[in-house]
């Protein structure tokens, strides 16, 4: 009798194993993205997020403003200077009056690809294949005393040769939102990394955001963002997104 009850144990615990620790990726991308409110988030066509960032020293107001497909812009005021960054879904350009000039300059390659990253409103791990992205489930492990998910997402190389970029996000086992990212980048042929840290979590129309993110490279603070308010689908005029002429002012919705 001994030996039969404790055979059922056993069978209980393996079991509760089992569901607790070995997921698939499937199952734990399925289940993130409930907690997300992933289906909701498909439907939005413009995000809208205004609040502070902290960097350098310095604390100032930004906004940034997403469209479907791919469009993107933030303005944000520093020292009394606005400066914006916007994406019309090919090109990138910026107005950054520490340079001297009011007027639009191009951005490099490295900011198109944040900028097109940014844009996203659904994120790299939503529909990761016909993005062509690769991407796995490292396993379970321990984060700060929380247990963690760790998916490692793998980009295709831009040139041939060269190795993709490489995003791992840490998502939490209990709750199931991320924790962290760590973004594995090559920018000028030599590997940036950096984390972010995503905390504060809050629903807004059945849609989970995260209303604080901390950046930090080499385990260093490098960047603190608050955001205050988050709004779906306005009417936003895509003219933002486009480049102006020089020496126009700077367009805000």
């Amino acid at each position: 009798m001994k030996k039969t009850i404790l055979i059922l144990v056993t069978v209980i615990f393996s079991t509760l194993g089992l569901k607790a620790q070995d997921m698939t990726i499937d199952q734990v991308l399925e289940t993130y993205f409930e907690t997300l409110g992933q289906e909701k988030l498909s439907a939005v066509t413009s995000i809208t997020m205004t609040g502070k960032q902290m960097a350098q020293g310095m604390e100032f107001p930004f906004k940034v403003t997403i469209k479907r497909p791919n469009k993107l812009r933030l303005e944000a005021t520093v020292q009394g200077n606005t400066m914006v960054q916007a994406f019309d879904g090919e090109k990138g350009w910026m107005i950054a009056p520490w340079l001297g000039t009011s007027d639009p300059q191009d951005v490099g390659e490295d900011q198109i690809k944040g900028f097109k990253e940014q844009a996203d409103i659904d994120g790299k791990l939503f529909n990761w294949k016909e993005k062509g992205y690769t991407v796995e489930l490292i396993g379970k492990e321990d984060m700060e005393g929380t247990e963690v998910y760790k998916i490692k997402l793998t980009e295709k190389p831009e040139k041939e040769g060269e190795a993709g970029d490489v995003t791992f996000y840490f998502v939490d086992a209990e709750n199931f939102v991320v924790l962290k990212t760590t973004a594995k980048r090559i920018l000028r042929g030599t590997e940036v990394s950096s984390d972010s840290y995503s905390s504060n979590y809050k629903e807004v129309e059945g849609i989970i955001f995260p209303f604080s993110i901390e950046t930090k490279m080499d385990g260093n603070s490098v960047s603190q963002i608050v955001i205050e308010e988050v709004k779906f689908n306005e009417d936003i005029d895509d003219t933002i997104f486009s480049r102006p002429e020089k020496n126009d002012e700077s367009k805000s919705e």
